[in-house]
């Protein structure tokens, strides 16, 4: 069952394309980005969508498709939309908070099957002890509420996320790395539909709100899935 709540659980975040965990940051409003990232292992999972700030909140859309390689797969090919509003307030230079809602529904199979509401709850914390705000820290709290579960109502699934962010100061880094832009790496530990995961990665930011995303997603415990890459690009879109 949880295969089709995943695939619509997995929509852009602003701490950067494919990452887990949010941050407590949104766009300036009427600045808009497009993204777009592929995942692969034993599914390839794609990934297109859009979002700009307006006013006080951040509004994204998105769509995902999905294919498994394994033919005797309950899902052998889905295709998922999902819609996100998110608001973010900078407490001070150290601090933010933030909440975010996204809904998403299965769109392939039709009728769609499943439905899923996610709430969560977002902190990020840039401790004043790093003089050029090398570190942050993103927590998120939330919960799932997919409809249209095993027996045909809903099922809640908590939900939770903590990341450690490095964005090194360009001197530490080699020229080569410098002359590509702006690096960060990325460690998230985080759980979701009663599964954990680790996923490691680097973000090379380009101009404004621009950045390229490479990272490594291996499940942990008890999940039966096993490691995933994914790639992604995050572009700028100009509003007149």
């Amino acid at each position: 069952m949880l295969a089709g709540a995943w695939l619509l659980a997995s929509g852009a975040q602003a701490a950067g394309g494919h990452h887990a965990v949010d941050d407590a940051a949104i766009l300036d409003s009427r600045s808009c980005v497009a993204d777009a990232w592929v995942g692969d292992s034993r599914t390839t999972l794609l990934h297109l969508g859009a979002s700009c700030g307006v006013g006080p909140v951040e509004l994204g859309v998105s769509t995902e498709h999905e294919r498994s390689f394994n033919s005797d797969s309950d899902f052998p090919s889905q295709t998922g939309l999902g819609l996100e509003v998110k608001w973010a307030h900078e407490l001070d230079q150290e601090v933010g908070l933030g909440l975010s809602y996204e809904f998403g529904l299965d769109a392939r199979p039709f009728p769609p099957e499943y439905a899923l509401s996610s709430f969560n709850g977002l902190f990020t914390w840039t401790p004043s002890w790093s003089s050029r705000r090398e570190y942050a820290v993103h927590l998120n709290l939330g919960t799932d509420i997919v409809d249209g579960g095993d027996a045909g109502g809903n099922e809640d699934y908590s939900r939770w996320g903590v990341a450690l962010e490095w964005t090194p100061d360009g001197a530490r880094l080699p020229d080569m790395m410098k002359d590509m832009g702006q690096w960060s790496f990325v460690g998230e530990r985080f759980r979701r539909f009663d599964a954990d995961y680790l996923r490691l990665g680097f973000r090379i930011g380009v101009g404004r709100n621009g950045n390229i995303d490479i990272s490594r997603e291996q499940g942990l415990n008890s999940t039966d899935e096993g490691g995933r890459w994914f790639f992604g690009v995050t572009m700028p879109l100009e509003i007149r």
